[in-house]
């Protein structure tokens, strides 16, 4: 007799192979472990994770190379990211979560980098904001978009808020991907990032909270109005 797969098991093991792709731990290129490995890793049958292979090789996910096992496909991080976006989209809760997110800590960032980002950690945040006005492509001022959000968290100096952030980034990502429609939209946005750049460099940690309001305000209106915090001095 064929032995009998319970669905849910099996879409458990799915979620829990993409989320190792999704942390980095199983990046583009990876050759995952074999059928029997996983089976013991995820405490489940090799009937259960082929299936989720399989699941995953349709999805474009995972390519299946002959003699050799699965591997993560260069494809994966977007179909992923695209699918998050959907997810998104398809639920204005999860979207409205993700703004207020964005409302509640990104400020903070801001604020922190003004306070303890070094005058040359500063300044390397405003380069990316002259790669920013060089740029002519939607795609590439996404993509510089994000590496500034990102770079203000490392500049907190804040292992804890920064690891949060990067846990969050992903979603975060997929959100901006949707954010604006057309490439003016995004170039009116530059000079926005060019102000809390400059105020992170002039030290100024309530300026630089404002400005960051100010920018997501401007995309998102009043989508999610919460009060600024104060950063307390330490």
């Amino acid at each position: 007799m064929k032995e009998i797969v319970r669905t849910k098991l099996f879409e458990d093991v799915t979620s829990l192979i993409v989320e190792k792709i999704q942390e980095g731990e199983w990046p583009v290129g990876t050759r995952l472990p074999s059928e029997s490995k996983l089976s013991q890793l995820f405490d489940v049958s090799r009937s259960t994770v082929r299936m989720a292979i399989k699941c995953l090789q349709i999805r474009g996910i995972l390519t299946s190379r002959p003699g050799s096992g699965s591997y993560v496909t260069q494809r994966a991080p977007v179909i992923l990211e695209m699918r998050a976006l959907e997810d998104i989209v398809a639920s204005p809760e999860a979207y409205r979560d993700l703004v207020q997110t964005r409302y509640l800590l990104e400020p903070i960032m801001a604020g922190l980098a003004a306070r303890m980002a070094t005058p040359q950690e500063a300044a390397e945040l405003l380069e990316n904001v002259v790669q920013m006005q060089d740029q002519v492509e939607r795609a590439g001022l996404i993509r510089l978009g994000y590496a500034f959000h990102m770079e203000l968290a490392r500049l907190t100096h804040n292992r804890v808020l920064i690891g949060f952030y990067q846990y969050a980034s992903a979603q975060l990502r997929s959100m901006r991907a949707g954010e604006f429609l057309t490439l003016d939209v995004y170039k009116r946005g530059v000079e926005e990032h060019k102000q809390i750049a400059q105020a992170i460099i002039d030290g100024d940690t309530q300026k630089a909270m404002e400005l960051m309001r100010d920018h997501l305000t401007s995309a998102f209106g009043d989508l999610a109005k919460t009060p600024l915090p104060v950063i307390p001095h330490i």
